[in-house]
C-alpha cells in the first residue's frame, strides 16, 4: 500500500491510540491476572502494530506500508472509528447548525476515506486477542473493569408491561460487551404494526389502547420471556433485544412471534394483527455504534414494510446492505 504523507500520519495517530487501548483493556489486564506471563498471540499483535508504525513514521512523499498489513490496518481503522463516532453522538445531537454538523463529522470522513481505499476495502479486519482467549469467561468478566452494568428494570410508564425505552441503549452496551466477550453476536429487532392507523381511525385510540395494544403487547413479553428483552418505542413501534443470537435464530424467534400475533384474537373485535421486523445482527467485531445498529434495524423494518408487509427482513455485516438483505 502507498499512503500520501498526510494519510501515513492520520493513520499513525490512529494506530497509536489503538496500541493505548489495548495495552490498557487487554495487556494490562493479563499481566495482572496472568503474573506478567504474555500469551504468544499477544506478543505478537504488540509486535506486529510496532512495526505498522515504524512503516508510518517514513516522511517521505508516498509512504510504503506492507501489503501484509492490510487486514491490521482495517481491523484499527474500524475499532477507533467507532470510538469516536460514539463520542460524536453526544454533540451531534445537540448541533443544529449545518456548518458544525459538518465540522464534528469531518474526522469520521477521513476513517471513511480510508476504509474506502481499494487496498484496506477489500482486507478482511484482522481478529484481536481478547480476554477470554486466555482466562476463563468468570474470570474475564470479573477483571474487566469498564463494563457497562445491567440496569434496573423499569417499565412503559403508560401500560406497564414492556420494558421502557430509555433501558435499550444501556442495554445494547451491556449486552454488546457481555456477547463480544464470548465471541457471541446478538440482535437488535424493530416491530411495527401493519397499517396501524387505519386501526386507530376504526376503533378510536382509547379502543385500542384497552383492546388491541395490552394484549398484544402481553403476547409479545410472554414470546421474548427468557429469550432477552422488549421495548414499547411509540404507539406501534416495539424492539427487542436478543443476546447471544444469530441471523438465523434471530429471524426465526421473530418469525413465530409473527405468526403468534397472527392467530391473536381481540375481545369485541375481528381484528388481526401482522407486523413488519427489522433485524440487526450484530457480531464482536461489529463496528457500528449503537445507534448505528437501531439505524440499520429500523432501515431494515421498512424494507419490510414496503416489500411485503408481515415480513422479516434481516441484515448484517460486512456490508449492512439492506437491499440485499433476505426477506422471510
Amino acid at each position: 500500500m502507498d499512503l500520501k504523507l498526510q494519510e501515513a500520519r492520520f493513520l499513525y495517530e490512529v494506530v497509536t491510540a489503538f496500541c493505548a487501548r489495548f495495552e490498557r483493556t487487554v495487556v494490562e489486564v493479563l499481566a495482572k491476572e496472568l503474573r506478567n506471563v504474555e500469551p504468544v498471540p499477544v506478543r505478537e499483535l504488540r509486535e506486529q502494530l510496532q512495526l505498522l508504525l515504524r512503516q508510518l513514521e517514513s516522511r517521505q512523499e508516498t509512504v510504503p506500508v506492507h501489503e501484509v498489513m492490510a487486514p491490521l490496518v482495517k481491523r484499527v481503522l474500524l475499532a477507533e472509528r467507532r470510538q469516536l463516532a460514539e463520542e460524536l453522538e453526544r454533540p451531534l445531537a445537540k448541533a443544529s447548525d449545518p456548518a458544525v454538523v459538518s465540522a464534528l463529522g469531518r474526522e469520521l470522513r477521513r476513517y471513511d476515506a480510508m476504509l474506502a481505499t481499494e487496498e484496506i476495502g477489500a482486507a478482511a479486519p484482522q481478529g484481536i486477542p481478547r480476554l477470554a482467549d486466555f482466562l476463563s469467561i468468570r474470570f474475564a468478566a470479573e477483571a474487566k473493569t469498564d463494563a457497562p452494568p445491567l440496569m434496573p428494570r423499569v417499565y412503559d410508564e403508560k401500560f406497564h408491561i414492556l420494558e421502557a425505552p430509555t433501558l435499550f441503549f444501556p442495554d445494547l452496551a451491556h449486552y454488546r460487551d457481555a456477547c463480544s466477550l464470548r465471541g457471541a453476536s446478538l440482535a437488535v429487532a424493530f416491530l411495527d404494526i401493519d397499517d396501524f392507523k387505519a386501526v386507530n381511525e376504526r376503533l378510536g385510540e382509547t379502543t385500542v389502547d384497552h383492546t388491541v395494544l395490552g394484549p398484544f403487547m402481553e403476547l409479545v413479553e410472554a414470546w421474548i420471556f427468557a429469550r432477552g428483552h422488549a421495548y414499547r418505542f411509540g404507539g406501534d413501534e416495539y424492539l427487542v433485544l436478543l443476546p447471544n443470537a444469530t441471523a438465523s435464530s434471530a429471524a426465526a424467534v421473530l418469525s413465530e412471534l409473527r405468526e403468534r400475533l397472527a392467530r391473536a384474537t381481540y375481545r369485541g373485535t375481528k381484528l388481526r394483527v401482522s407486523v413488519s421486523s427489522g433485524v440487526a445482527v450484530v457480531d464482536p467485531d461489529c463496528h457500528l455504534t449503537d445507534r448505528e445498529v437501531l439505524g440499520r434495524a429500523n432501515a431494515a423494518k421498512a424494507r419490510a414494510k414496503s416489500v411485503r408487509k408481515g415480513s422479516v427482513v434481516v441484515v448484517a455485516g460486512p456490508t449492512w446492505d439492506v437491499t440485499e438483505a433476505p426477506v422471510v
